[in-house]
């Protein structure tokens, strides 16, 4: 089985350093471009896809909708297990307008698992959702099938090094947007490895 794992194209907030939590918030001309190009580098590659699935937030959507058009797929599953982690109080604010103590506040959340957002979710919380889509996602295809899954730095994060276990915690380069990484497996018995991240080949 081979998965690839999308961000979405670079959205307004990321333009304007803004924490987008679950907000809708769309493309940047830029971003429509960094989809655009990459179902062409798919097309180009003749990777063909046995299913696609992609968050429903806003920014993700539009990154699949324009990838499946440039791949000529007509069908696509939206879940909103795939979201971003829900910011809660921080949904909106500008991360460079943040106080020292909503920083630290900020950071403890993310090393603390079970640390809550206000209004929002802890990080325990998302990686039970985004764990139990994954794995429901992976169940439904054979061995010989390739995915298609476009999301969010943080979902990919949880996928990788907290569910699957196969980056290290602290990596060395964040999810480019609309830069694939992709995972594979022989069979299900067998581990899976990253055979590409930010479409680097890796060894």
């Amino acid at each position: 089985m081979r998965v690839f794992l999308i961000r979405h194209g670079e959205s307004k907030d990321n333009l304007h350093k803004i924490i987008s939590g679950h907000r809708a918030v769309s493309l940047t001309s830029l971003g429509k471009k960094q989809a655009k190009n990459l179902g062409k580098k798919l097309r180009n590659r003749k990777i063909l896809f046995d299913a696609v699935y992609s968050s429903d937030l806003q920014r993700a959507a539009e990154t699949t909708a324009i990838i499946c058009k440039m791949l000529q797929i007509k069908n696509c599953f939206f879940d909103k297990r795939l979201r971003e982690r829900d910011a809660g109080i921080f949904t909106g604010r500008c991360s460079q307008s943040l106080t020292p103590e909503e920083v630290a506040f900020r950071e403890m959340t993310l090393n603390d698992l079970d640390k809550k957002i206000p209004e929002g979710e802890s990080n325990r919380e998302m990686l039970e959702r985004v764990q139990e889509v994954f794995f429901e996602i992976i169940a439904q295809h054979k061995e010989n099938e390739t995915i298609l899954i476009v999301a969010h730095g943080g979902t990919l994060y949880h996928i990788l090094v907290r569910i699957l276990k196969v980056l290290p915690e602290q990596l060395d380069e964040w999810f480019g947007n609309c830069e694939p990484t992709v995972i594979e497996r022989e069979k299900r018995s067998a581990p899976w490895k990253v055979t590409y991240f930010n479409d680097k080949k890796l060894l």
